[in-house]
């Protein structure tokens, strides 16, 4: 409770504390947020809700996802992920249609509370979601897909994507790739770096990174030498330190250290090989 004596300031569910009238769905809310300490976890009352209540609050917050108020909607969809029971899933992937942008933003995130439990017709949601035109969206979606995994069906959305997406839906594609560290990915991964768009090929190289394909570390030596974006460069350069060894990497390590314009880049190449004479290396 706040001093003014209303509940939830952090996550907008004040105003369901305020005025004289109230629906049946906010006294509803308002029941469960002094009754119950599963959605009392997101209004910041107490803690948390006795395992056999979950699934039964979470069904009665489902209902609320349809409720007119934008207010309820937001409550109910933050409880959902606090609570994190998977009977929850469907609902909260349509809540990424919502016309209210946080409720979409907080229906993505409730997802990845639940994480590997989700259905895959959730992922695919999710996946579309990197699409939503908003960046805050878009970010939930790319974190949740990494917490709930690498799912074939997500995985070919995002492919196509990766492809054919507009330019702010192939950025947020590699940003989701880098979190599923999936291998299946990889050609993909390797046409991204020759995106016209320094981000998205910033994003790649990280997305291979992750997923420590030693058969990327000659991509990496083709950008720190060639790409013309320093980010870019220097994201090569600490990839091949994380993953590279002797020969062709030490090689390529000494020459960005010694010649490239970029100070960045210089220090990152310079990291990258004392990093791998650290390992072992050369």
């Amino acid at each position: 409770m706040t001093e003014e004596g209303r509940c939830g300031v952090a996550v907008d569910a004040h105003v369901l504390c305020r005025g004289s009238v109230l629906s049946n769905a906010r006294r509803f809310v308002l029941a469960l947020c002094f009754a119950l300490p599963a959605l009392c976890v997101s209004l910041g009352c107490q803690a948390e809700t006795p395992a056999g209540d979950s699934r039964k609050v979470a069904l009665h917050l489902v209902t609320l996802l349809d409720d007119p108020s934008v207010d309820v909607r937001r409550t109910a969809v933050l409880s959902l992920g606090k609570i994190g029971h998977a009977d929850a899933a469907p609902a909260l992937a349509r809540a990424l249609a919502d016309p209210d942008s946080l409720v979409r933003e907080y229906g993505a995130w409730a997802l990845g509370q639940i994480g590997e439990d989700v259905t895959d017709e959730a992922a695919v949601r999710l996946a579309d979601a990197l699409d939503d035109p908003r960046r805050a969206v878009r970010q939930a979606a790319a974190r949740a897909l990494g917490r709930v995994g690498s799912r074939q069906p997500a995985l070919a959305v995002l492919k196509k994507g990766l492809a054919a997406g507009e330019l702010d839906r192939r950025r947020a594609v590699v940003g989701a790739l880098m979190q599923l560290d999936a291998p299946g990915a990889y050609q993909n991964l390797v046409t991204a770096l020759a995106d016209p768009d320094p981000a998205v090929r910033q994003g790649a190289l990280a997305a291979l990174g992750e997923v420590a394909d030693r058969r990327a570390l000659g991509e990496f030596r083709r950008h720190l030498l060639h790409d013309a974006d320093a980010g870019v460069r220097a994201e090569a350069a600490y990839r091949i330190g994380k993953l590279g060894g002797a020969g062709d990497d030490v090689a390529v390590l000494e020459q960005a250290a010694a010649t490239d314009a970029a100070p960045a880049v210089r220090v990152w190449a310079a990291w990258a090989r004392a990093a791998i004479a650290g390992a072992g290396g050369e």
